[in-house]
């Protein structure tokens, strides 16, 4: 009976490793992926050049791997640039083979290093370059060139296709999935049942929607430019940033009036608003479901108005009458996006013929750095010497198979010790069993015909297994391309063993390159990451004090908030990283620092959007505001210095300021109104109706920021161990 048990948990355990999120993707894929291998291979043996039909399937291998993990992000300019990086490794490999092999050593190197600097390029060119120099050409270099282009070519073309397992519409189906989170966030803005966690919650996954359908919108420029595309994301991006100002109105509206809702139905105009961006998603995802716009601002203007018409008691009357104004602009801000996108929407997810554009320029947006402050840079140095070590090691050693090792070593080192170590440990039991099989089937059926049928079975089960888990992947894999290599060159047995070996060094060498050059690179720099967060969210507050005077454009406003968005996923970055790194802890007060500037940043955008209407008196505000940054200043510079943070009261100081000018100005709209109630234009007005939308917004921008500025200085004091002892956690050591 134990033995049943043992064996039921058992299949239970490999069940569940071989369990993919999606069985239909992962079964598509592997039949593509296994027939860009295996038709060549067919072809050419049926034409009578088994050779030519071996390196078009190496060429189409060494583009279609570069979707394999990811198979529903697959795009064709991707793989074009897998493309192009196939025929620069194959090309250096032709002109290098057989010369000064010192050449070679300082060449592979600095290939597989750009692959690293230039996703583009990845290290398909490093892999092309050593596979072409490892064994003698199957054919003359020339046509050997063009059939590895060819292979690549046929990758290209058939992964991309609109495949029933893959979005044919990748780019509308990412907008409607980020129209669908912004219709949520929306319809929750004026729920006061949710608190602030689940609000945070929505807005959250609304962001990471947006920012996924930029990315998407970039990843189609590679292709052909989509103005219709850019606009949708930059009417979505108005959406969210008057969601979040809309939120703040109802939270200060609902604390005035509670049954304010009864009166003038703004939890109506919210899910009117919902409604029609629900709508959108639909269009965006189906478009012969049509499209509604958004009805209904006019009824509620037409309430307001009417609720307006009875003269206030009292400046809490007058403040909630201020509120409602404020949300009808925002109102008619988000309807305006909303219709704004709808024609672009429309015409982007319409089944149409799409030429590429002739002439237009392709210019890749790689942005780097070369210095160590950039994790990519210190990953591609990592791989530079890990490769160079495996190169002398060929030269000197000159083991049997020796490109295997510096194979294995590129495709091993990852930007942390603790992926490393995951990936080192797969790939070597990956290649033993793969390895092991491949030289039992040369032994058993060496000849073309099984060996092309066990290939492509093998390459289905790799292509399929890519989502599972990286040994299975990697056992397939090797057994594939080890059959494939020995079907272009015949191959011993015995080799087997000599890569297992040569895997099991290319391990070591990855793990020494990841544990002795900057292991902890991250941990080192993460106080300087969340000084420069601190920074950038005073800068945007600076630069709204200046808006707010007349100092500044706008738009100098939304940039500032941009860079501090920037500033803020560097940080969180940092913090994946470092979960990786060995021996340390990522702080909890840096995590919660994360959260809390994204709501300093809600706030922030509170105040830009109420800017964004009519000029008026901005009384206290740029005080409070200036404050605001010399705060998050002084924290930041608590936080390099690693001295503790003494928090000031100056803000609270201008915001005391700022409620004593807004019942002065209360007071002077209630006189206006009792010598003309019928004025509405008088500057008085605009001036209360901008500060009444605003209070909420600074009192809630004191309260988080002076909680960013304590939590992010507390986790680098000078005193961590006195933290550590009252139940927090600074950045140390394990040990």
């Amino acid at each position: 009976m134990s033995g049943r048990t043992a064996l039921r948990r058992w299949a239970g355990r490999a069940a569940r490793a071989l369990r993919v999120e999606d069985p239909r993707l992962a079964l598509g894929i592997g039949v593509v992926g296994g027939a860009c291998v295996a038709v060549p291979l067919i072809v050419g043996l049926l034409v009578g050049h088994p050779g030519g039909g071996a390196v078009i399937s190496t060429g189409a291998w060494l583009v279609a791997v570069r979707g394999a993990r990811d198979p529903g992000g697959i795009r064709m300019a991707r793989l074009l640039g897998a493309t192009f990086a196939l025929a620069v490794g194959t090309l250096l490999g032709i002109v290098l083979v057989g010369r000064n092999e010192w050449l070679l050593v300082l060449v592979t190197p600095a290939l597989a290093a750009l692959g690293i600097v230039v996703p583009m390029v990845g290290p398909t060119a490093a892999l092309a370059l050593l596979l072409t120099t490892a064994n003698p050409l199957p054919v003359d270099p020339i046509p050997h060139l063009g059939l590895m282009l060819l292979g690549g070519l046929l990758a290209t073309v058939l992964l991309p296709l609109p495949w029933p397992w893959r979005a044919t519409r990748p780019l509308p189906i990412v907008l409607s999935g980020t129209a669908a989170c912004l219709a949520e966030l929306v319809d929750a803005a004026a729920d006061m049942s949710l608190d602030r966690d689940a609000w945070d919650e929505r807005r959250r996954a609304a962001t990471a929607a947006l920012e996924k359908a930029r990315k998407a919108c970039a990843r189609r420029r590679w292709q052909r430019r989509s103005p219709q595309a850019e606009a949708v994301v930059a009417a979505f991006r108005r959406v969210l940033y008057e969601a979040v100002t809309l939120r703040g109105l109802c939270t200060t509206l609902y604390r005035q009036l509670p049954d304010v809702d009864e009166h003038v139905g703004v939890s109506s105009l919210t899910a009117m608003l919902a409604r029609s961006l629900r709508s959108m998603s639909q269009a965006l995802a189906r478009p012969e479901t049509g499209l509604e716009l958004p009805v209904g601002i006019d009824s509620f203007k037409e309430r307001v108005d009417a609720l307006r018409g009875e003269r206030p008691k009292g400046e809490r009357e007058l403040l909630v009458l201020v509120l409602l104004r404020q949300v009808e602009n925002c109102a008619e801000r988000l309807t305006a996006a909303v219709e704004k996108a709808a024609g672009p929407a429309l015409e982007l997810s319409s089944p149409r013929l799409a030429l590429p554009q002739l002439g237009a320029r392709v210019t890749p947006e790689v942005r780097y750095r070369l210095a160590l402050d950039d994790p990519g840079f210190r990953h591609a140095l990592r791989v530079a010497l890990g490769t160079l070590i495996a190169m002398l090691i060929i030269v000197f050693v000159k083991p049997a198979y020796p490109h295997w090792l510096a194979i294995t070593v590129l495709v091993t080192i990852q930007p942390t010790y603790g992926e490393t170590i995951a990936k080192a440990g797969g790939r070597t039991l990956g290649t033993a069993i793969g390895g092991s099989v491949a030289a039992m089937i040369l032994l058993v059926a060496p000849h073309r015909w099984p060996l092309a049928i066990l290939i492509a079975v093998a390459a289905f089960l790799a292509f399929s297994m890519a989502g599972a888990r990286f040994a299975y992947w990697i056992m397939f894999l090797n057994m594939f391309v080890l059959l494939l290599i020995d079907f272009q060159v015949p191959q011993r047995p015995q080799l087997a063993g000599a890569r297992v070996g040569l895997t099991f060094l290319g391990g070591v060498i990855a793990l020494a390159c990841t544990r002795l050059l900057w292991p902890r690179g991250e941990t080192a720099r993460l106080a300087d990451r969340v000084a420069r967060l601190l920074r950038t969210h005073g800068a945007v507050s600076r630069t709204l004090a200046q808006v707010s005077r007349g100092e500044l454009p706008q738009e100098k406003a939304e940039e500032a908030i941009r860079k501090a968005s920037r500033a803020a996923d560097a940080v969180s970055r940092a913090l994946d990283y470092i979960a990786h790194e060995p021996g340390v802890t990522a702080p909890e007060e840096v995590v919660e620092a994360v959260a809390l500037a994204q709501r300093v940043r809600d706030d922030l955008i509170a105040v830009t959007s109420v800017l964004r209407g009519e000029r008026a008196d901005a009384g206290p505000a740029p005080e409070i505001l200036d404050a605001v940054a010399d705060r998050l200043e002084d924290a930041a510079t608590a936080v390099e210095a690693r001295e503790p943070y003494e928090p000031g009261s100056e803000v609270e100081g201008a915001l005391a300021d700022f409620g004593g000018w807004l019942g002065t100005l209360a007071e002077r709209r209630l006189e206006e109104l009792d010598a003309a109630p019928a004025d509405k234009a008088t500057k008085v007005r605009r001036t209360l109706l901008q500060a009444a939308a605003v209070r909420h917004a600074m009192r809630s921008l004191n309260a988080e920021s002076a909680r960013l500025c304590e939590r992010a200085a507390v986790a680098f004091a000078a005193d961590g161990a006195e933290a550590a002892g009252r139940g927090r956690s600074p950045v140390t050591d394990k040990e």
